[in-house]
């Protein structure tokens, strides 16, 4: 978070609850910086959730290997299956039910509650082939744990994104992993115990094309523990209004947010393009409670579904060797070559256009390349040759299209040894091939 500056503390203070005086331009950009990834967390959960009417506490499974026809969320990985639900544990808690694997198939469970802090990584980086059932629970609850239940998670907000994933090497392959996709399930702890439970509890969803971002926090942090997890942040922008349930908010408030949110989104966009790694941007609440602001937003702005370092490292690049945006148009083609990385599951690259931060649209529907299919060479080195001459390269397992627009490319490390979470592995240098 940018630091707010002498005389913008002094207004402050001397603001106060009143609603007549200016609210300093920083003040709504720190406020926005700190809302925006409570607020982009909402946006999705109201976009895959409610918008298209899919029931809470339910998966929705995406069946197929996301590709260029998927745009629900910018950067998905292209190497896994997806299930996706929105959880409630507002009325009881839910209990996630996931199978045993095969050996060397990756698998994780992962939550995120509204504030876009991740809640759970169960997998085959922390259980082997192991599944288990797995109980999400508000803090406030005090119920019994049932004894079949392998591990319990406590979390700050009543509604919790939760994202299954599965890995799938090809069409085969994808045979296999969908299998496994239908024995995973979500129940209320009362749909768990065969018993009448309590009554969901109801709620008036803000939209999104209605509302003000203010609003759309101050909502969110209306559901569960999280305004006192924030209290930290939520102490410092009451001059903005911000504040659990709190929707009776002045006409300067709401001028302040639609200043806030220009000033804080040309910040997070500026940000952007001087990002490398993922670290510090992606985690759990006690990992990044403290760090600056912008960098959690950054880690938002890339992906409703980045994991922390500890399960994967995420590495961008889009400038190849000449100091140009990596693009194939005028037969341009581009030459990676590297030593694979330190990982205890898998890794693979992925392309994504800049413009819209989703994957472009190739005959081959071919996004990305990694170690499950990939060639090395004799010398131990792997290759990736880069273009958007399909034709040419049909026959080559070693081939990453590329778009006729500006690119980059993400590496995903899932399982990263500590010398690769510490960043001691560099994205290899994107060459142009004269």
């Amino acid at each position: 978070m940018k630091k707010i500056g002498l005389l913008s503390l002094i207004m402050l203070g001397a603001v106060g609850s009143t609603s007549n005086a200016a609210i300093p331009d920083q003040v709504a950009e720190d406020a926005y910086l700190y809302g925006y990834s409570i607020d982009e967390a909402y946006k999705y959960f109201y976009k895959t959730t409610i918008e298209t009417n899919t029931p809470l506490n339910r998966f929705q499974n995406i069946r197929q290997l996301a590709d260029d026809t998927y745009t629900a969320h910018p950067t998905i990985n292209n190497d896994t299956l997806h299930l996706m639900g929105g959880v409630d544990v507002g009325a009881e808690p839910v209990i996630v039910s996931i199978p045993d694997f095969d050996k060397g198939r990756y698998w994780i469970l992962h939550t995120m509650d509204m504030g876009h802090y991740t809640t759970a990584m169960i997998g085959a980086r922390t259980r082997g082939t192991k599944g288990g059932r797995f109980m999400f629970a508000s803090k406030s609850w005090k119920g019994t744990v049932p004894s079949s239940v392998n591990e319990v998670i406590y979390v700050d907000s009543d509604l919790q994104k939760m994202m299954g994933r599965i890995m799938a090497t090809n069409k085969e392959d994808e045979k296999k992993a969908l299998n496994y996709m239908d024995q995973w399930n979500i129940r209320t702890l009362s749909e768990y115990l065969g018993v009448a439970g309590p009554k969901q509890k109801e709620r008036t969803y803000l939209d999104p094309a209605k509302t003000s971002w203010l609003e759309r926090v101050n909502f969110m942090l209306c559901e569960g523990t999280m305004a006192e997890a924030d209290q930290k942040w939520i102490s410092q922008y009451k001059v903005m209004g911000i504040a659990p349930c709190n929707y009776k908010l002045t006409q300067e408030q709401l001028a302040a947010a639609q200043v806030g949110e220009k000033l804080g989104m040309q910040h997070i966009r500026d940000l952007v393009p001087k990002l490398t790694h993922s670290r510090n941007l992606l985690g759990t609440r006690e990992q990044l409670s403290e760090g600056a602001r912008d960098l959690f937003d950054m880690g938002t702005y890339l992906g409703q579904w980045g994991l922390p370092a500890d399960e994967t490292v995420y590495l961008k690049a889009d400038i190849g060797s000449d100091g140009q945006k990596i693009n194939g148009s005028n037969g341009k083609k581009y030459q990676m070559r590297f030593k694979a990385p330190e990982v205890s599951q898998f890794w693979s690259f992925t392309v994504y256009g800049s413009d819209n931060r989703l994957m472009a649209h190739n005959e081959m529907n071919r996004h990305s390349r990694g170690d499950r299919t990939l060639k090395s060479g004799a010398d131990g080195l792997y290759t990736i040759e880069l273009s958007s001459d399909e034709k040419a390269n049909a026959n080559n397992s070693n081939f990453l299209p590329i778009p006729n627009k500006d690119s980059y490319i993400i590496l995903r490390m899932y399982g990263p040894s500590k010398a690769m979470q510490e960043g001691k592995y560099s994205m290899p240098v994107i060459e142009v091939v004269k």
